[in-house]
C-alpha cells in the first residue's frame, strides 16, 4: 500500500508501512527564499502535532520552490535528507551545517527508506536548452512489495527512462504526477501596454493528453493522474500579477484531460491524497492539513505599472556599494560570453551596443552598456542599445551578493526588459536567473541559504 498526500505546489508526503517521506516540502507560507516571491497558494492550515513522524526528505532539485530552508528547519535533525548529486555543494553544505545527514543521490540510483523505495532517473536537458533544472531527479517511488508506485518528472518532460522503470516494476497500480508550470510573463516587457489575460488551458490539455497517452503506452495506464504546480500568489505590492500570470484553470485542465484520455484525473489541493494498493484506489483527506478556502482574483485587463519597487527594500546605494555592483556587472559580462545573447550580438552588422542596464537609485539612475571587447559593462547611454534590462540597483547588488534569490526579481516583475528588434537580439529576465544559479555562483547561493536557514531557526 502506498499513500500520497499533497501538501501544496509540488510537495508531497509519501507513506507506506509506517514510513513517511516528504518530497519538496513547503511547510511555511512564504514562497521563495525569504518569502520574497510571494506566498503558497492556496493558503493552508497545518496541525503539526498530528503530522506523521517524518523519516526522510527527498529534494528533487535546487529551485527555491522545492527547497525551503524555513520548512526544513521545522524538522528533527534525525531526518535524513536526499538531494541530487548534481545540485550545488552550497545546498548540501548548508543542510549539513543545520545538523542534517545529507546523501547525494546519483541519477540511476535506487534508495530504500524503510518501506519506501525511490528510483532516481535523469532528464535529457538537450531537449530543453532554455530550462535550468539541470540537477532535477525524476523519480519513481514504490512500496517495498512493489504493488503501487508514484511517478513524477517534476519540472521536466517525463523521460522514457522513468516510464520504463514503471513498466519494469510491474506495479499493480501507479500514480502519474504532472506539474502545471504554465505562466504568462508578458508583464516583464516594458512598453507593452494594457494586457488582457490569456487562457491556455485547452492548449495545455492537448499537450498533456499526448504525454499521458505516451506514458500509458509505454508503462501501462496510470490508475490516477494528479495535477500540481502553480501553487503561489505574488507579493501584495505586485498582487496585480496574479490576474495575468496564471493562465491555466487547473480544475478545467483536469476535466479536459480526464475526458480526452478516459482517465481519473484530479487537480490536487493541499490535504487531499490518494491511497493505492492491489485492491485499493481511494481518494483521501488529511487530518493534519487542510486548504483554507480562497480564490484567485478575477482575470481582468491590466495596465502594467511602469514603476517597480525594490525587493531589497533599499532605495539608495553608497559609493562602496556602487563599486561592488560594478564588480557584479563584470561578472555578468563574463557570464554572457559565448551565450545566445553574445552570439546574436555578433551576428548582426550594426555597431550599436547589444545590451544596456538601467539601474534605478534614489540618488540618480545609472545606465551601463555591455562591452564584449572589454569583457565588462561601462557607463554610457543605453538609448541605442538593441535591448535592455531595468531594475533597482540595490536589487542587482543584493542578487550578486546572495542576499536575495532570482525568484524575488524574475517572478515578481521587478526586472523589466525592452527589446527593440527581438528577431535579431533579445534579452529577458531569465538571463539573471541563470546568472544567479547555484551551480554558477555557489558562494552567493550559500550566503542566501544560510540567511534563509537562520531566519527559519528564529521562527522555529
Amino acid at each position: 500500500m502506498l499513500h500520497a498526500t499533497f501538501i501544496g505546489h509540488q510537495g508531497w508526503l509519501l507513506s507506506s508501512g509506517g514510513t513517511h517521506v516528504l518530497v519538496d516540502p513547503l511547510l511555511t507560507q512564504g514562497f521563495g527564499h525569504g518569502g520574497l516571491a510571494g506566498s503558497v497558494f492556496p493558503p493552508r492550515d497545518f496541525d503539526f502535532e498530528r503530522m506523521p513522524s517524518i523519516d526522510a526528505v527527498w529534494l528533487t532539485h535546487e529551485h527555491d520552490d522545492h527547497v525551503c530552508f524555513p520548512s526544513l528547519c521545522r524538522l528533527d535533525r534525525a531526518v535524513k535528507i536526499y538531494v541530487s548529486s548534481r545540485s550545488s555543494a552550497a545546498l548540501s553544505g548548508a543542510l549539513e551545517d543545520l545538523g542534517f545527514d545529507v546523501t547525494r543521490v546519483h541519477p540511476g540510483a535506487t534508495v530504500q527508506v524503510g518501506s519506501l523505495v525511490f528510483q532516481a532517473l535523469v532528464a535529457d536537458h538537450r531537449a530543453t536548452p532554455f530550462a535550468d533544472e539541470w540537477d532535477v531527479l525524476p523519480f519513481l517511488a514504490t512500496d517495498a512489495s512493489r504493488e503501487a508506485g508514484f511517478a513524477s518528472s517534476v519540472d521536466v518532460p517525463m523521460p522514457d527512462a522513468l516510464l520504463d522503470a514503471v513498466a519494469a516494476s510491474q506495479l499493480k497500480r501507479w500514480l502519474l504526477c504532472i506539474a502545471n508550470n504554465s505562466t504568462d510573463v508578458r508583464f516583464v516587457h516594458d512598453g507593452i501596454g494594457p494586457l488582457t489575460p490569456t487562457d491556455d488551458t485547452d492548449a495545455l490539455a492537448k499537450v498533456l493528453g499526448k504525454r499521458w497517452r505516451n506514458a500509458a503506452s509505454r508503462a501501462g495506464e496510470p490508475c490516477f493522474t494528479a495535477i500540481t504546480g502553480g501553487g503561489w500568489s505574488h507579493p501584495v505590492d505586485v498582487a496585480w500579477i496574479d490576474g495575468l500570470a496564471f493562465c491555466i484553470d487547473p480544475e478545467r485542465l483536469a476535466r479536459e484531460l480526464s475526458e480526452a484520455c478516459s482517465a481519473r484525473v484530479c487537480a490536487m489541493r493541499p490535504g487531499e491524497g490518494v491511497a493505492l494498493g492491489v485492491d485499493c484506489l481511494e481518494q483521501t483527506r488529511s487530518d493534519w492539513l487542510r486548504t483554507v478556502p480562497t480564490s484567485r482574483p478575477a482575470a481582468a485587463t491590466t495596465t502594467v505599472p511602469h514603476a517597480i519597487a525594490p525587493a531589497s527594500g533599499r532605495l539608495r546605494l553608497c559609493t562602496d556599494d556602487w563599486a561592488a555592483l560594478e564588480t557584479g556587472l563584470e561578472d555578468l559580462a563574463g557570464f554572457l560570453f559565448g551565450r545566445d545573447l553574445f552570439l546574436a550580438a555578433h551576428s548582426v552588422s550594426r555597431c550599436d551596443p547589444a545590451l544596456g542596464m538601467l539601474l534605478h537609485d534614489e540618488g540618480g539612475d545609472r545606465t551601463y552598456v555591455w562591452s564584449p571587447p572589454r569583457g565588462t559593462f561601462v557607463r554610457g547611454d543605453i538609448g541605442a542599445c538593441s535591448c535592455r534590462l531595468r531594475l533597482w540597483a540595490s536589487d542587482f547588488l543584493a542578487l550578486v551578493e546572495g542576499r536575495i534569490g532570482p525568484s524575488a526579481l524574475c517572478y515578481t516583475g521587478r526586472v523589466r526588459c525592452l527589446n527593440r528588434d527581438p528577431d535579431s537580439v533579445r534579452v529577458s529576465p531569465q538571463i539573471l536567473w541563470l546568472f544567479a544559479h547555484p551551480l554558477h555562483r555557489p558562494g552567493p547561493a550559500r550566503r542566501l541559504y544560510d540567511a534563509s536557514a537562520s531566519a527559519g531557526r528564529r521562527r522555529g
